[in-house]
């Protein structure tokens, strides 16, 4: 509005446009010093809703770290243990791995004639079981029970193999078709875990 206008208004009239000039030049002053706090203020409550909704979730998960370990100790024990005898006593565990090996040498057509077990031998946390076995066996039986007692669970180890032929002079031929014998004798170990400790009886109990 030029000046020649103002002029022409009444006096109430100028008074008018002059508050209302006034208003809007407040109203932008609040606008430019306020906006940007305005701004500011939503970017940071935004911000902290973001934050507040991790930490929450973040707390969700800390409450479940307790019940979380438990699970994943009793996961690696089953896991672990699957390589190992499941018997932690020694005559046990003895017979559990004479049992496995002549599994492993009858289901492949070999034929035990001894079989015994050998001094247990502490490792730390767990004890080597071994048995020593004498059988009868064809070379392609021999092959697939070295397989299946190597490729088993829990752990098999082949530690001692002697192998003879059953006839050995000089001359010998097997008949057409048949495969020739042989006398092999072999260690085979596993490992359990020790036995968890008895309380010795000749000490007198800790008073409560």
């Amino acid at each position: 509005m030029t000046p020649q206008l103002i002029k022409h208004l009444s006096p109430a009239r100028q008074r008018a446009l002059a508050i209302a000039l006034l208003v809007v030049a407040l109203v932008l002053g609040f606008a430019v010093v306020l906006g940007p706090v305005i701004l500011l203020h939503r970017h940071y409550d935004a911000a902290i809703a973001d934050v507040s909704d991790r930490l929450h979730r973040y707390q969700r998960v800390a409450a479940q770290a307790p019940e979380l370990r438990v699970a994943l100790s009793a996961m690696q024990q089953r896991d672990a243990r699957r390589f190992f005898l499941r018997n932690t006593a020694t005559n046990l565990a003895g017979a559990e791995l004479q049992e496995l090996v002549k599994a492993a040498i009858e289901g492949n057509a070999g034929r035990i004639t001894t079989s015994q077990n050998t001094s247990p031998r502490e490792d730390g946390r767990f004890r080597e079981i071994g048995v020593n076995v004498q059988f009868f066996a064809t070379t392609p039986a021999l092959q697939k029970i070295l397989l299946a007692i190597e490729s088993h669970e829990p752990y098999l180890i082949v530690e001692n193999l002697t192998v003879r032929p059953l006839n050995a002079f000089r001359g010998f031929k097997p008949a057409a078709g048949q495969e020739p014998e042989l006398n092999v004798q072999l260690d085979v170990g596993a490992w359990a875990y020790a036995e968890p400790g008895k309380p010795d009886a000749s000490r007198p109990p800790k008073p409560t």
